[in-house]
């Protein structure tokens, strides 16, 4: 598996825009998969938030993440949060979803940021709760009750000093 970001296969948008769509197009209108398609293209950018990554396997997407800005509204506008995690249904459970955000995390500290943001359907706590989220608060979005979560991200310390 390689994960790539966005912009080195943008004829991929395509594919993460029916993912999203099937997956998620039921909670509001501006998830329709034209929205999503013109949505995804902002994330073709070289630096700065957002970005998204893919999940490749021999070449073909299978997975997708997006770092990006203020997901739900409650939160600061410069907060940063995870989303639009998604894995292939064939290849789930093969610790795909946890590269993707182990590549977000990464991006994220590099970007400065102290804390990560998401929000998820009660089904995927255990994965994030395995992977150091906390779960911070929960509330309604379009016909869901969604889980906040946030994780504190750590940086290394390269100090050599005793």
């Amino acid at each position: 598996m390689e994960i790539i970001r966005l912009i080195d296969k943008p004829e991929a948008i395509g594919q993460v825009a029916t993912w999203y769509h099937e997956e998620w197009g039921h909670l509001g209108p501006n998830r329709s998969q034209a929205e999503l398609t013109h949505t995804l293209s902002q994330y073709l950018q070289l630096a700065g938030l957002p970005q998204l990554w893919l999940a490749l396997h021999n070449n073909v997407p299978v997975g997708a993440i997006q770092l990006r800005y203020q997901e739900n509204p409650q939160y600061p506008a410069d907060s940063v949060w995870l989303g639009g995690i998604y894995v292939s249904p064939s290849y789930r459970g093969l610790g795909i979803a946890k590269a993707l955000i182990a590549v977000a995390e990464q991006y994220a500290l590099a970007f400065d940021a102290d804390s990560l943001y998401l929000q998820t359907e009660a089904k995927n706590l255990a994965l994030y709760h395995s992977l150091g989220w906390q779960l911070v608060a929960t509330l309604p979005y379009s016909d869901l009750l969604v889980s906040v979560m946030r994780k504190s991200l750590e940086r290394e310390n390269h100090d050599t000093r005793n």
